[in-house]
């Protein structure tokens, strides 16, 4: 069985987000510019472990392979045989590079318009003032650092519209694009890049047919959707797009937000695999 999870703001959590927990319950998982900028709770690094070694854990991200291979925790502690990067576009196999599966990305991105071609499209939007920087990951999609202030104010008076976003998704969905915003992240990828399809590509590699995934954001709903068993944290953008639409019992929306979210997730995936395990 394959548990498949998204890592920022799902299963770790910047310090911004760890102020109602005493630093000493907190392991740090990512350093930036010499400092620690993510976390995971103690009791999550001792579950983690034991789902590692008891079925394949895949973290799922849209980090390039230089932000993933940062974060040393995962990289040279928890060492999952598969990690998958760039928001599925990248498998990282014993921490190197999955030719075959980037040859396929590749192949899938040729046929739909280049990234460059889109930053053109999408210029009305990327040259705002309330857009403080924004470039390409791996050469597969756009991820853009938005100051929320601004932005706000942008919208206060009446600048823009307060459906911006939706316009702005609409207009990239006729090209194939979609549009995430995470907070003071906007990312616009092309939906042949998605996390769903190289945890498939895996699940083929190692004869497994049945997977849990965890993840917060629209781009992660491909692999919530198509997992025997999805569970989103109750806080980030996903959680508003399933109120709005109808999903089964294989989706679960944790109690708890935040870090605590982390944490239960964590828990739920130890505990469907024992009953799937004794199930089988």
């Amino acid at each position: 069985m394959i548990f498949a999870s998204d890592l920022d703001s799902t299963l770790i959590y910047s310090s911004r987000h760890c102020k109602l927990i005493n630093d000493e319950k907190l392991v740090p998982v990512d350093f930036y510019n010499n400092s620690m900028s993510s976390f995971i709770t103690k009791s999550m690094q001792d579950t983690l472990k034991h789902i590692n070694e008891s079925m394949f854990f895949i973290p799922v991200t849209t980090r390039s392979r230089i932000q993933y291979k940062r974060m040393t925790y995962f990289y040279d502690i928890v060492k999952p045989k598969y990690a998958v990067v760039a928001n599925g576009g990248i498998i990282l196999k014993d921490g190197i590079e999955l030719k075959a599966w980037s040859d396929i990305s590749f192949n899938k991105i040729n046929k739909v318009i280049k990234v460059q071609d889109m930053i053109k499209l999408c210029n009305f939007f990327l040259e705002n003032d309330f857009v403080l920087s924004y470039k390409t990951c791996e050469d597969l999609f756009i991820y853009s650092i938005i100051d929320e202030d601004k932005l706000a104010n942008t919208l206060s008076k009446g600048e823009i519209d307060s459906n911006y976003f939706d316009v702005l998704r609409s207009f990239c969905q006729e090209y194939n694009y979609n549009v995430s915003k995470q907070g003071k992240k906007v990312y616009i990828v092309p939906d042949c890049i998605n996390k769903y399809d190289p945890i498939n590509y895996i699940m083929k590699l190692e004869n497994i047919n049945m997977f849990i995934s965890a993840g917060d954001s629209l781009l992660d709903y491909p692999m919530i959707e198509h997992s025997d068993y999805g569970i989103v944290p109750s806080h980030g953008e996903l959680l508003h797009t399933l109120i709005n639409e109808k999903h089964n019992d294989s989706i679960y929306v944790t109690k708890k937000s935040g870090i605590f979210a982390g944490e239960e997730i964590l828990n739920i995936v130890h505990q469907k695999f024992h009953e799937i395990k004794g199930i089988t």
